[in-house]
């Protein structure tokens, strides 16, 4: 990570910085965050980096109420913190990227105004569209009560438009600054679907439907569980009344409902063994004899049955195609991220945990 050069920091002075774009950006006024910390004693407004040109206090990352007395001491809740600090680095790097594509090259005045809008731009968006669907997802009938809501669990409607602001900006960011579209060659599907053969491999597979008459349902009485296999058999067997119906109106278990059908299965799919079996070996379309497990009767039919098989290229081109172009965006996505952090200059209390970041504690 590149630093530009910067101001000595503390009692009154600032931290000048540049941008991803290579633009000064305004200072971070560090000594003043300092005073506010010592004054006010509180553990949440500790400053623990800053990202660009934006300190990050405790109560940034987690709840203020839900910070201890002696926050830093605490071996759990400093581990806690530090892997917030690390998730959310990428977004605020991002996010001041996006609002610097905005502003780069004009004066002052006018970067100043353009934020301005940007920030009312998205709080509309926030207040409009974001907002009314958490008050429905928490059933708050106004927004006085969601900001209740909000509140009672030590957070802010402020605090949440501003993590919105950074999210929208940041995939905003993201979105300018990948490709819209991609593609993959046939090439590259052919040497996906060669390298990685065994993906294409298929067990043998079937559909059948059952009809099932458990032990249990008849207080075990297996006498009588064979008798409602047998009636059940005879009604679709002589009386030619639909598999489908007969399941639904008298068969027992989890498929009855849906006429007795399993979809495609591969072996080792069912706990019995005994259906199972016949599943893979009975004629096709035409019903089973009785069968018995531990658990009751069976009668089942064969609806179709695929032997092993090899998915063809031709059959896979699709998926592979798919496959490669959502690797090729996830890829592209991660080199842009890091591109706009490695050029952002980052200074965190704990620099071990962000690669290319300083100490904290040159600018203090």
């Amino acid at each position: 990570m590149k630093f530009p050069s910067f101001a000595c920091v503390f009692l009154g002075m600032t931290l000048a910085t540049t941008n991803a774009m290579g633009q000064e950006q305004e200072p971070v006024r560090v000594a003043n965050l300092a005073a506010r910390t010592a004054g006010e004693r509180f553990e949440a407004g500790q400053m623990i980096a800053v990202v660009g040109t934006e300190p990050v206090l405790v109560g940034d990352l987690l709840s203020p109420t839900k910070v201890p007395e002696d926050a830093l001491a605490d071996r759990e809740f400093e581990m806690r913190l530090r892997k917030e600090l690390a998730g959310s680095v990428a977004k605020k790097c991002l996010a001041q990227h996006f609002l610097s594509l905005q502003t780069s090259g004009k004066p002052k005045k006018e970067r100043d105004e353009i934020r301005s809008k940007m920030m009312a731009k998205t709080a509309e968006i926030f207040r409009n569209q974001v907002m009314p669907g958490q008050m429905k997802q928490f059933k708050c009938e106004s927004e006085l009560e969601f900001i209740e809501l909000v509140e009672s669990q030590g957070s802010s409607l402020p605090t949440l438009m501003r993590s919105f602001t950074e999210s929208a900006w940041a995939e905003q960011a993201i979105r300018e600054g990948t490709k819209e579209k991609y593609d993959a060659q046939l090439y590259e599907l052919q040497d996906y679907y060669d390298q990685n053969t065994d993906q294409w491999e298929r067990a043998q597979r079937a559909r059948f439907r059952v009809l099932y008459a458990p032990f249990k349902a008849f207080e075990n009485d297996r006498q009588a569980a064979y008798n409602a296999i047998v009636e059940m058999g005879n009604q679709v067997y002589l009386g030619g009344a639909p598999f489908e119906t007969v399941a639904k109106q008298s068969s027992r278990g989890l498929n009855a409902d849906e006429g007795g059908v399993f979809d495609w299965i591969s072996p080792g799919a069912l706990k019995s063994k005994v259906v199972e079996d016949a599943v893979f070996s009975i004629e096709l379309r035409a019903l089973s004899q009785i069968l018995e497990d531990a658990d009751g009767f069976y009668i089942i039919e064969v609806l179709e049955r695929e032997p092993p098989r090899t998915v063809s290229f031709a059959e896979a081109q699709a998926d592979i195609r798919t496959k490669l172009i959502e690797d090729k965006k996830e890829r592209e996505r991660k080199e842009f991220v890091k591109s706009v952090i490695d050029k952002t200059p980052i200074w965190t209390r704990w620099p071990q945990d962000i690669p290319g970041s300083r100490d904290i504690a040159e600018i203090q």
